[in-house]
């Protein structure tokens, strides 16, 4: 049984087709062309608006994601620091030098991690050595200190001078021309 629409030929239904025949007097290759130019118009406005569609909606895919940074400051305020250092340790490994730091600090405080001054002086040279200023300053206060490692002058001026070169170069990046 056919529906009211008839049945579909290449795109047209059969009373689409008659209607053509009848209205342009198109018959045989005609009416073919006619068939194929109207599958392509059809096609090239199919992909448009898919095209549009998906550009439309890259603004709103965007906003579903919190930024995974933010999320794990968030957790270590909250004192959530488990949830913190996983979220830390992820950016860490994918070379985010704050992560990198707080990495570390969390190391070597024992916080959210079982505690390892190994893994988190390790951590912060990784970041000390990536330009966080906070970094170096703090292995230069456990070489200096020894806190949880030998006392060691000499490892404690290496970071000290990496920590003013790092807040050197900071200011010069910084120099607003205010002064």
């Amino acid at each position: 049984m056919m529906s009211r629409w008839g049945r579909f030929n290449r795109g047209f239904t059969v009373w689409q087709l008659q209607w053509l025949q009848k209205t342009f007097r198109l018959s045989g290759n005609r009416l073919l062309e006619v068939q194929q130019r109207w599958i392509m118009h059809s096609m090239s406005l199919f992909r448009s608006s898919l095209f549009l569609v998906l550009v439309l909606s890259i603004p709103f895919s965007s906003t579903v994601y919190a930024d995974p940074y933010e999320d794990a400051v968030t957790a270590l305020a909250d004192g959530e620091y488990r949830q913190a250092y996983r979220g830390f340790k992820r950016l860490a490994q994918r070379d985010h030098i704050e992560s990198q730091y707080q990495v570390g600090m969390l190391y070597i405080f024992g916080q959210g991690v079982e505690q390892n001054m190994e893994k988190g002086i390790s951590w912060l040279e990784q970041a000390a050595y990536n330009g966080v200023y906070l970094a170096a300053n703090e292995l230069a206060q456990i070489y200096i200190s020894g806190r949880g490692v030998e006392p060691n002058e000499e490892k404690a001026m290496k970071w000290v001078e990496l920590a003013t070169k790092i807040a050197e170069e900071n200011e010069e990046a910084a120099d607003d021309g205010c002064d």
